[in-house]
């Protein structure tokens, strides 16, 4: 198999290949995506955020209405006629009464407790949105940026992809195929050479010595550890 046509398609492709990793690793893109990270992360704090609310709301009600309850009951007993009571009853109405002063305290203390969580929960909201719209001013200005690279970077993309078409077609289809596959997996340089007659020219893992006798025929053999062609020179 002539592997001469596949290493001179991946020469061009290499070019193109550094072209794809100048956009990605840009310093914008990694911002950009660290922002959005960001973004993701307020917005989960925001939806846990509104449901601690909405159980403290709950909460908030349901202590009203045990207040409001026992509020009830002390009004009643303050108009009840006196002078109609026995010094049981009055006894009775006195520890009662106590009973019902002591829950109206500590419901009003858990009032107060609930208002707090509350402001505890919209401070938090307020910085978490903040948080986001930050993030979000922040991403439109790396995204205007990446823009930017990528459209003074098209040109010279685009004539790279024009060459590596026209170079394809003296490339066994199969063979190509399979290159193109691994270059897709992020396996670049897809083709090595065999180095010292046994190892991966790339991760310099050593190759059995079966898959090696099998070059001359095939032209190439895969790398069991790191999955790139390899050839010999």
């Amino acid at each position: 198999m002539n592997i001469e046509n596949l290493l001179k398609y991946q020469a061009k492709d290499e070019e193109l290949y550094k072209v794809e990793q100048k956009l990605f690793n840009s310093q914008y893109r990694k911002k950009a995506n660290e922002l959005t990270a960001i973004a993701k992360k307020s917005q989960t704090r925001s939806a846990e955020l509104e449901a601690e609310a909405g159980k403290l709301i709950t909460e908030i009600e349901d202590i009203k209405e045990k207040y409001n309850l026992n509020k009830s009951k002390t009004d009643s007993m303050l108009s009840s006629k006196i002078e109609d009571m026995t010094f049981e009853d009055i006894e009775k109405v006195n520890s009662l009464k106590g009973k019902i002063l002591s829950n109206l305290n500590i419901l009003e203390k858990m009032l107060q407790k609930s208002a707090e969580n509350i402001n505890y929960i919209l401070a938090e909201f307020n910085k978490t949105k903040k948080t986001f719209d930050d993030a979000r001013v922040q991403y439109a200005m790396c995204k205007q940026k990446i823009d930017e690279e990528t459209k003074a970077l098209q040109p010279e993309k685009e004539r790279l992809e024009k060459e590596l078409k026209a170079l394809e077609k003296d490339v066994d289809s199969t063979l190509l195929a399979e290159y193109k596959k691994k270059r897709n997996d992020n396996i670049f340089p897809v083709i090595v050479p065999l180095e010292g007659g046994a190892f991966c020219g790339r991760c310099r893992m050593e190759q059995p010595k079966v898959a090696i006798s099998r070059i001359k025929e095939k032209g190439v053999i895969t790398c069991e550890h790191c999955k790139r062609f390899i050839y010999q020179k």
